[in-house]
């Protein structure tokens, strides 16, 4: 599998880009170091990173490689960076499983484009930005356990897990492992409770981690 090609700005918006040295130049996020590169890719200056190709995690795509893009994608997020990038999924896909991540420019559901210019109910693209919060669904770790908040609905839920085994299943599963990875009970607890993600033959964890709480109050 190959790197992971971006564009690196210094400014968010397209309208700074013709000021001098707003661009970075293009870069590659190195395989299985995504929060590495993101770290990189801030301390370079960068404040929006383009991702050159599209998130693919329909049937019969490169799934592998989506899982590298989405666990980059959760780590720009995380640090607060612009990610833009472009979803394709199926017709049936949760989309909203992946609303704590920076919002796409573009969700291709089937052969339906939902994206910037595109009005209507159906515009997935526009709901996620809509819905986003940072820090809707994140976790810290402690000695022994990990707690999570997630507050992609109404309210806010804490979820706290202390048994080796969901602390095994969350280092695994933290740049996606295939399914029989570990143990289904866990595997579907994780399911139930909207932790994870299912692309391909794969499980992937959704939440990223957090130093603190976003919110102080919490």
């Amino acid at each position: 599998m190959s790197n992971i090609r971006v564009t690196l700005w210094r400014d968010y918006t397209e309208a700074a880009w013709e000021i001098p040295e707003m661009f970075l130049g293009d870069a590659e996020a190195e395989e299985g170091a995504p929060a590495a590169s993101a770290l990189r890719f801030s301390e370079q200056g960068a404040r929006r990173v383009d991702l050159a190709d599209d998130v693919d995690i329909r049937r019969g795509a490169d799934h592998g490689l989506a899982l590298e893009q989405l666990s980059l994608i959760r780590e720009l997020t995380r640090i607060g960076l612009w990610a833009h990038w472009t979803l394709r999924c199926e017709d049936d896909f949760p989309v909203s499983l992946f609303q704590h991540l920076y919002p796409p420019s573009a969700v291709v559901q089937g052969d339906v484009l939902h994206g910037d210019g595109v009005q209507g109910d159906g515009d997935a693209a526009r709901r996620w930005r809509m819905a986003y919060r940072f820090g809707s669904l994140s976790y810290r770790k402690g000695p022994g356990f990990i707690q999570i908040s997630d507050s992609r609905t109404t309210g806010k839920r804490r979820l706290t897990f202390s048994r080796q085994t969901d602390l095994d299943a969350v280092r695994v599963l933290d740049r996606g492992a295939p399914l029989d990875s570990v143990p289904p009970a866990v595997a579907s607890a994780f399911r139930a409770h909207r932790l994870v993600a299912d692309i391909g033959p794969y499980l992937w964890w959704l939440p990223y981690r957090v130093r603190r709480w976003p919110d102080p109050r919490g």
